[in-house]
């Protein structure tokens, strides 16, 4: 087998292995656009999912902030309340110690002593009574004197009573109210517990499935990544066989274009040749082989003429030679003038005689 024919051989092998490589790369072109189709959906989900985890972890937050400073509102309103009950326990603790030590009804028993000291009083500055008698009605002013002493101190009591009532009313209105704030603030946390309960589950399935999208999303992005390496090795191969294709081409054309220039010199030699052969038979020539011939024959000429002179001078011991040279060189044909030709100006009716 020639090597032209090898080279054909080889050519038309990487014609087929780089059609085979196009349909491949092609193939393989379209599975990776899908797969990265695929690998973007799973992305886009991740994403989507991961977004509401993030809402849904900050309304978890604030939620649990909420319900926090609600509670701390509850404790200090339970330690108020806990505060009130111990001073209202106080108050009335004395309050039962004052009504323990109470005797009679002071009020009543004040109004009627001092009906009797203004009575005894009368009685002592009106009648005519005995030194005994006024001895007496002295000594039972002075022992009712002493008794108002007591009772009124009894009334300090009742009073004293009477303010703690007051303070203990005040008191259980504020425990009351203390309890009522307690309960609503109560009610107000366990809506935002409850709201903390609703959204957990919530955020473990947008995790769960945000989990699941970003694993999916890692399988595709390794199989987008080897279909890549692959498509890439295609293009590599591509790229390789159309160098080399390329390369063959070039050189094809190289080749061609020498031949042509040989096919032209030989054309061209073989004018010449035909030009001089006319010329020196005197036959017919055109313009055209007219120049050439002459052309031809004076460079002939001044080539023989120069290698004359080079052998000349390089042998001066041998004049033989020198003559040689110049019988040779008046061998040659002279050259011919136009006017003894006879030309043809038009090259394509050229004929011989």
């Amino acid at each position: 087998m020639t090597e032209t024919a090898e080279t054909i051989e080889d050519v038309e092998f990487l014609r087929v292995k780089f059609r085979e490589l196009k349909t491949q790369a092609r193939d393989e072109l379209e599975v990776l656009r899908r797969d990265r189709d695929q690998m973007r959906e799973y992305k886009r989900i991740r994403d989507e999912h991961n977004k509401e985890v993030k809402a849904l972890i900050e309304s978890v937050k604030a939620e649990r902030e909420e319900r926090d400073r609600i509670n701390n509102e509850i404790n200090e309103a339970k330690e108020r309340r806990k505060a009130i009950h111990a001073q209202l326990k106080s108050v009335y603790d004395e309050i039962r110690e004052l009504r323990s030590n109470l005797v009679g009804s002071p009020s009543n028993d004040q109004r009627r002593m001092m009906r009797r000291v203004e009575e005894l009083e009368w009685r002592q500055q009106t009648e005519q009574i005995s030194r005994d008698e006024e001895v007496s009605i002295i000594e039972e002013i002075a022992r009712i004197e002493a008794q108002l002493v007591k009772i009124g101190e009894e009334k300090e009591k009742q009073d004293r009573i009477s303010e703690q009532r007051r303070l203990a009313r005040k008191l259980k209105e504020e425990a009351s109210e203390a309890h009522v704030k307690v309960l609503q603030l109560s009610e107000q946390s366990q809506i935002h517990h409850q709201e903390v309960v609703r959204i957990r589950p919530q955020l473990e399935e947008y995790k769960k499935s945000a989990d699941t999208a970003h694993k999916n999303f890692v399988e595709w992005l390794k199989k987008v990544k080897e279909g890549e390496t692959r498509l890439k090795d295609q293009r590599t191969q591509i790229d390789e066989i159309q160098t080399k294709l390329r390369k063959q081409t070039v050189d094809k054309r190289e080749v061609e274009r020498e031949e042509h220039r040989v096919h032209q010199k030989a054309q061209e030699r073989e004018r010449v040749e035909s030009a001089v052969e006319k010329l020196q038979s005197g036959k017919r020539l055109t313009f055209d082989e007219f120049i050439l011939a002459q052309r031809t024959v004076t460079s002939d000429k001044k080539k023989g003429k120069k290698k004359g002179r080079k052998d000349t001078e390089e042998v001066d011991s041998e004049p033989e030679a020198s003559i040689e040279a110049e019988e040779v060189a008046e061998e040659e044909p002279e050259i011919v003038e136009a006017e003894e030709l006879d030309i043809d100006e038009n090259p394509e009716d050229t004929t011989e005689e």
